[in-house]
């Protein structure tokens, strides 16, 4: 038992040292079967059977109908449809950025993607109008965060797949906590403009928001075919998908002529590298997976966690504090992959369903990717507004703990995600 915490330590090792997660999964399990004795020929082989499920298609599909939407004019027109709806609110831009990012939630699934296209939109645009920097790329840090919550989302793919879950109940839990989570942002959005005076971005216009809907209601009707088809049991997740690819390729390149061949091409590279990064991760948890399985550390750690104490409360507090801590040092597939095999059995003890507690641990990821040494979302921001995190970090830490609460919420009130059933 020894052994397998020592290739658990040795796993944080290697990511710590900067190693690229998947490598690291799969030196780290490697050594391990290598010391125990067993055959390493099982290592191709078990990586192998971890990436080959018809499922896992939905990720790259996902990727590239994200990219796809994200090269045409659908972000200027989803914007001018937020500033219509928001806009007129005191800190309108700020509130713009927010419901931008649900919008644009619906069509990629990937947190991070999300803050690099907004960070270069509305940072400087926030900042004109007399935003201090450091807000602006806060709320499009967090708010990017609605990109794994609310459907079609990677991680609860991911999760999906792990656990034998149903996709399409996952996509629609995550509806009801998104909204949540984008109201909570929204009014931490408005004491910050109470409190230093942000302008109003324009007057509430019927016309101007009949005319933005007009021009954002084709590539709005994209995501909602897709997700739409996935809950009415119409298609598959991977189905649905390459449904929306077909879709975005059509309006970009036949309605809106945004796309040719050399931007295809150039999308479908992207689109390739990430899904890559994806499934190195995918293939080298599935041979630690099994090492760790075979050692039962799962099952020691749900039964350390339950002997703890007994109160469900106390429970439900600690999976979300080790859930918390793990998202700061892990990227949210790796942790997905890795920890919830862990804490699965725990939770189905407690009786947690484990739609719930799906939309659990990817909200506790999200507010990962928010908080350093990681903080994947928010380095991305940082990144592209050429900010440090220290300077950032004074307004987050307030859309962290709204993000907080909104996970509190949702882990004791598990009707906000099981509303459906």
């Amino acid at each position: 038992m020894s052994m397998a915490w020592g290739v658990i330590a040795l796993l944080f090792l290697m990511i710590g040292i900067g190693m690229p997660i998947g490598f690291a999964l799969m030196i780290s399990a490697a050594i391990a079967m290598f010391i125990a004795g067993l055959d390493l020929i099982f290592v191709p082989i078990q990586m192998f059977s971890g990436v080959n499920k018809i499922i896992l298609l939905a990720i790259p599909l996902f990727i590239f109908m994200g990219e796809l939407m994200g090269a045409t004019s659908i972000a200027d027109r989803i914007i001018n449809l937020a500033r219509a709806l928001v806009g007129w609110m005191r800190g309108g831009l700020a509130h713009v950025n927010v419901v931008t990012s649900m919008f644009m939630a619906e069509m990629s699934g990937s947190a991070v993607a999300d803050a690099a296209v907004m960070s270069k939109i509305f940072v400087p645009s926030m900042e004109k109008q007399g935003y201090p920097k450091a807000f602006a790329a806060s709320v499009t840090a967090t708010s990017a965060t609605l990109g794994i919550i609310i459907p079609p989302s990677i991680p609860m793919v991911l999760y999906g797949v792990t656990t034998n879950t149903s996709i399409k109940d996952l996509f629609i839990a995550g509806i009801g906590p998104g909204i949540l989570l984008a109201g909570a942002f929204m009014v931490t959005n408005l004491v910050f403009a109470i409190k230093e005076k942000h302008p109003v971005d324009a007057r509430f216009e019927l016309p101007r928001l009949w005319q933005a809907l007009r021009a954002a209601i084709v590539p709005l009707l994209i995501p909602v075919i897709v997700v739409g088809g996935l809950i009415g049991g119409f298609v598959t997740p991977t189905e649905a998908a390459a449904v929306g690819v077909v879709a975005a390729l059509f309006f970009g390149w036949v309605m809106q002529r945004d796309l040719n061949v050399s931007k295809v091409y150039e999308l479908a590279a992207t689109t390739v590298r990430q899904t890559s990064v994806v499934m190195m991760i995918i293939a080298g948890s599935a041979v630690l997976g099994q090492y760790l399985a075979n050692e039962q550390i799962p099952q020691q750690i749900a039964s350390g966690l339950g002997e703890i104490t007994d109160n469900y409360v106390l429970r439900i507090l600690l999976i979300n504090v080790f859930l918390l801590f793990l998202g700061m040092f892990l990227h949210a597939s790796a942790a997905i992959i890795v920890v919830v095999p862990m804490l699965l059995p725990l939770s189905r003890e407690m009786g947690i369903d484990p739609i719930h507690f799906g939309v659990m641990v990817c909200l506790n990821l999200g507010i990962g990717q928010q908080t350093p040494p990681v903080a994947s979302v928010l380095l991305t921001v940082c990144s592209a507004t050429n900010l440090r995190i220290e300077e950032v970090m004074g307004y987050c830490k307030w859309f962290i703990l709204a993000m907080f609460i909104v996970l509190m919420f949702v882990s004791f009130v598990p009707a906000t995600a099981l509303w459906f059933h």
